[in-house]
This record gives C-alpha cells, structure tokens and sequence, in this order.
C-alpha cells in the first residue's frame, strides 16, 4: 500500500522506523514543536513529534494525513501553517519540509522529539542574582509586575516583561541579547494600531512608564526582532505583566518565553 504522503489511504504508516530524518528533525525542533508538543501549546490541536504523528490521518480531513494537511498549509495563505502570527519558514526549512512530506515521509535515522516539558537553557551561563543588584536589569523572566506590586508599588509599571532569545530560557538568566535597541516592543490596541513601542535592555527586559494602562485595553503584542522578523500575539489581553504567561514552558495556550523571531 502507498504510504500517506504518496497519495495512498491516510495514516496507513510505511514500513520502517519511527524515526525522522535529521535535516526534518532539526526543522519541526525549531518551527513546530513549540506548539504542536505534549502538552499541547499555542491552541494546537495535536502533536507532531515523529514520523508516526505526521502518517495519522488528519482529525478534520480524513483522507489525508497530517503530513498532506501539513505540506498544504505550508501554502495556504488564508490559513497559513506556521500560522500568520509567526514568522514565515525560511526557505529552506520550508524545502526540507516539503521535499520530506512529497517523499512519502521515509523513515530516518534521529529518532524523535521528545514529549513533556522542554529542557531550560541558558546560553551565557549567567544568571542574576540579589547580589547584582536591583534596577532595570534585575530579574530576568521573573513576573516583574507582580514582585513590584508587593515590594514597590510605585515602580510596577503596566507592561512589564523580558525578551529572550529563545523559548525555553531559565529564570533570571542573563540574555544577553545582540542589539536590543534593534528590537521593538509594539503594543496594539484592540483595533490593531501600535499605542506603545518599548524597547529592551542588556537584560531583555522592557516596561512602560505608565501604573495603569494608557488607552482602552484588551491589547496585543507584537514583537520585531533585530532583523525586521516579527511574532505577533494571537489572543488580545488584559494583564501587562507579561512573565506572568510567558514563563520557562509557557502557561496555558503560550508556549514559552516572549522569544526573538
């Protein structure tokens, strides 16, 4: 029988392992396993973490399998796979996805993505501590607004939170992030027009100059790396402590920490 990725009946698995090849490995690593993990993130409605995930056959669509479902969503502007609040595939993931899933998804030899909690990371190695100080750059990661509320009420400013540059950093880790003045913070209001634009500092961390907020909430996010790259929050908010959600695996629907695109 065809496999699913070759036209066949959905979810009938080829032969061979329930491993993913390297190259496919290291792209749904980076581009899709922040949500489409165990436990699910970001409102994804299912995991996509090895060979077997993608050969399911798709829950809405059932002639076809994940990875067909996948493969057009990929180029689906209307319903586009990263979804439009991320950053769009670079090129070639997008072409060792798609050659990947044309393929028939043929077995590999890296295995699989690991379900559970993601491990934390900290790139400098760096971490703050009580000794270092308080000021702007205290405290990566941690809810600053709500430690502000209890310990300095005067300088719980409404928004509030630190940019890393990944998902997955540990608190009070030092970012050290390249160029933070390149990095914008835009706050939208809930018809989508940019009422704030914050910047980082040395620390990722970022905050308004206000203690309550300065127009009509519910408000988004969106965030613009370095590059002109940007993410951009899905579901409007009202709480501007944004380390509150945005912790080292993310609570509820966020996947992890407010992270460079």
């Amino acid at each position: 029988t065809e496999g699913p990725g070759n036209g066949g009946d959905a979810g009938v698995v080829d032969p061979g392992p329930d491993e993913l090849p390297c190259d496919v490995k290291a792209v749904v690593a980076e581009r899709c396993a922040s949500c489409h993990t165990t436990p699910l993130k970001g409102y994804a409605p299912l995991a996509l973490l090895a060979r077997s995930d993608f050969q399911k056959p798709s829950p809405a669509h059932a002639q076809q399998s994940l990875g067909q479902r996948s493969l057009e969503r990929m180029g689906n502007a209307a319903s586009p796979m990263p979804p439009s609040s991320e950053p769009p595939l670079p090129d070639e993931a997008r072409a060792v996805l798609t050659q990947w899933l044309e393929a028939g998804m043929p077995a590999g030899t890296c295995g699989s993505l690991p379900s559970g909690p993601a491990p934390t990371t900290c790139a400098s190695d760096s971490f703050w501590s009580e000794a270092s100080g308080t000021g702007a750059t205290m405290a990566p990661g941690y809810a600053c607004r709500s430690c502000h509320l209890q310990q300095s009420p005067n300088n719980a400013y409404f928004f509030m939170g630190t940019v890393f540059p990944s998902l997955h950093v540990a608190d009070g880790c030092d970012p050290r992030l390249g160029s933070p003045s390149n990095v914008k913070v835009e706050i939208l209001d809930a018809q989508g027009a940019v009422r704030l634009t914050l910047v980082p500092n040395e620390a990722g961390n970022f905050m308004s100059n206000t203690l309550q907020p300065p127009f009509p909430m519910p408000y988004r996010v969106r965030l613009v790396g370095p590059t002109g790259r940007s993410r951009e929050m899905a579901t409007p908010q009202t709480n501007g402590d944004c380390n509150s959600c945005h912790t080292e695996q993310g609570t509820g629907q966020t996947p992890g920490r407010i992270a460079l695109p």
